[in-house]
């Protein structure tokens, strides 16, 4: 269902008529409705302009001139056409005949008479593109040990009406339980709390609004162990690696004070000409 009620109101503003709001969907014609009641005379002018969203309506861009010969901003020329013209007859309405997302904001329909002040004026149409969501992109954040926790995210760049998100699991997989299940539909936010096997499988996003639906996938793997264990590894490793260093250091320390062996053990010594000599008496 589409928000048209508001668009089907028409509105009127000095001698002009116009439909204040105009929704249509993107890749659509969409005709802007402006009519006006003055007759044609010398001076009479018709302008379009345009101001993209939260730019003010004093600094709207000329989209056409029409005072006698039509004249065209050249990047509007071959993307909108008059519906009556030349639009001499009571109607200055125009259509674009493929929108686009960036053709949203407001549009002023402007009509000068110098000789019928009474019939001239202006008419401000808000246009809003409707677009359907674009393929979302689904990713984790956190990691995967048993007894953790995780968020998948999941977000699409177009869309709108704002799409909303749903969460859910490939067909088979056992049911998770729900107080370890948090999710945002409106952020497209998924927490897994404390992670175990059972939360192992492919997740599925799916983003939609009134115009469609689209979806991604994400795996989601779950490892034994985990941050304490991990940090429990590498305190053993390095109260390992003390024990060695304090090993090699008393080895040598006990190598250095260990007394030397002297050369005369056995009685015998060296004299200067490099003779053995005893130190018994001769016979």
């Amino acid at each position: 269902h589409l928000p048209l009620t508001l668009a089907d109101r028409a509105w009127s503003w000095e001698a002009l008529v116009v439909k204040s709001l105009v929704f249509a969907r993107a890749g659509s014609p969409v005709e802007l409705p402006c009519s006006y009641s003055t007759y044609i005379s010398h001076g009479f002018t018709l302008e379009w302009r345009y101001a993209a969203p939260g730019t003010p309506a004093i600094q709207a861009e000329r989209v056409l001139y029409y005072n006698g010969k039509l004249y065209w901003v050249h990047s509007w020329e071959s993307r909108m056409v008059l519906v009556q013209n030349p639009p001499v007859s009571g109607l200055a309405s125009v259509k674009i005949l493929s929108v686009q997302p960036s053709d949203g904001g407001l549009y002023i329909c402007d009509v000068t008479n110098p000789n019928d002040w009474t019939g001239s004026g202006q008419g401000l149409i808000n246009l809003t593109v409707l677009v359907a969501p674009s393929v979302p992109v689904c990713q984790l954040t956190g990691s995967t040990y048993t007894g953790d926790d995780v968020t998948l995210t999941c977000h699409s760049s177009e869309g709108f009406p704002t799409p909303v998100y749903s969460w859910s699991r490939e067909t088979g997989s056992a049911p998770l339980p729900p107080s370890s299940v948090v999710e945002d539909r409106h952020t497209g936010s998924l927490i897994l709390t404390n992670l175990s096997a059972t939360f192992a499988g492919t997740y599925i996003c799916k983003a939609s609004n009134d115009l469609g639906v689209a979806a991604c996938s994400i795996a989601v793997k779950v490892a034994h162990g985990g941050a304490a264990e991990v940090v429990g590894g590498v305190l053993m490793g390095v109260f390992l690696l003390v024990l060695l260093i304090g090993a090699v250091t008393a080895y040598f320390l006990c190598y250095r004070k260990r007394p030397r062996r002297h050369a005369n053990t056995l009685g015998m010594s060296l004299d200067p000409s490099g003779q053995r000599q005893s130190k018994g008496r001769l016979l």
